[in-house]
């Protein structure tokens, strides 16, 4: 991650999340704790839903790198790049 995240804000994770989701288009809670430092994401993620961004959440089985399975990971998966005007909604 670049280092142009200097602190942890929910700011800051916001933005994270949105440089991740626009390189790679999904992200698991697993890869949000471990490549971007939030601990929590869904908040964050709530968050990008009522600021107009498109995210849907599906579940998946995932296994640790310690071989324990574990079951309803959510990977968030952004559907549009540009926020929608809630506006207009």
């Amino acid at each position: 991650m670049p280092t142009k995240f200097t602190d942890n804000s929910a700011h800051n994770q916001r933005l994270k999340l949105l440089d991740w989701f626009f390189e790679r288009g999904s992200i698991t809670t697993s890869e949000a704790r471990e490549h971007l430092d939030i601990m929590s994401p869904a908040p964050r993620i709530m968050e990008l839903k009522r600021a107009g961004y498109l995210i849907v959440t599906v579940t998946n089985n995932w296994t640790s790198a310690h071989g324990i399975s574990h079951k309803g990971v959510a990977r968030y998966v952004l559907t549009q790049k540009k926020p929608i005007d809630s506006e207009m909604m």
